[in-house]
C-alpha cells in the first residue's frame, strides 16, 4: 500500500511539474507529444512486438485515462485555494477528507483490475518491467522539463 501511496504522489508530483509552466492549462499538442514519446519508450524497453503492441496499448490508454481522471480529482483537491479551503463547512471537510482517501482506494483498486488485464495481454516479466519502465518514464520526463527549464 506504501507504495501505491508513493507511486501515486510521485506520478502526482511529475504531472504537477509537466503542467507548472506558468499556470497554462496544457495544450492538446503537449500530451500528444507526451503520449508519442511514451510509446517509444515503452515499446523500446518492453521490447514489445507487433502483436503484443497492437493488444497492449487500448489496454494501457484506457487504464491511463481511468488513473488520470483519479488523480486529478486528487490533484482538485491538493490545489484548491486557501479562500474555498477557510470556507469549507465541518460537514465538508469530513466528506472531501473522505472522497481524498477514497480516490487513493479506487485507484489501488484501477492497478489491481488492469494488472490482471496486462497479464492476459503480455508475459508476466513484461508487465513487471512495464511497471519499472513507468517509474524510469516519470524520471527521464523530469529529466527533460528540468533541461527544458534549465535553456530559459
Amino acid at each position: 500500500m506504501k507504495k501505491i501511496i508513493l507511486l501515486c504522489i510521485m506520478s502526482i508530483c511529475a504531472l504537477t511539474m509537466l503542467m507548472a509552466q506558468g499556470r497554462r492549462e496544457p495544450s492538446p499538442e503537449m500530451f500528444e507529444k507526451i503520449k508519442a514519446e511514451k510509446i517509444s519508450f515503452f515499446t523500446s524497453k518492453l521490447d514489445l512486438t507487433p502483436t503484443e503492441a497492437q493488444a497492449f496499448w487500448p489496454v494501457y490508454n484506457e487504464f491511463e485515462k481511468k488513473r488520470f481522471d483519479i488523480q486529478r480529482q486528487i490533484h482538485d483537491f491538493e490545489r484548491m485555494p486557501d479562500e474555498d479551503y477557510a470556507k469549507l463547512t465541518e460537514s465538508e471537510i469530513v466528506k472531501m477528507t473522505n472522497n481524498y482517501i477514497e480516490s487513493f482506494e479506487i485507484e489501488a483498486n484501477l492497478r489491481k483490475e488492469y494488472h490482471q488485464k496486462f497479464l492476459k495481454l503480455l508475459p508476466q516479466k513484461k508487465v513487471l518491467l512495464m511497471y519499472r519502465t513507468e517509474n524510469e518514464f516519470r524520471g527521464h520526463m523530469i529529466r527533460e522539463y528540468r533541461k527544458e527549464q534549465e535553456k530559459k
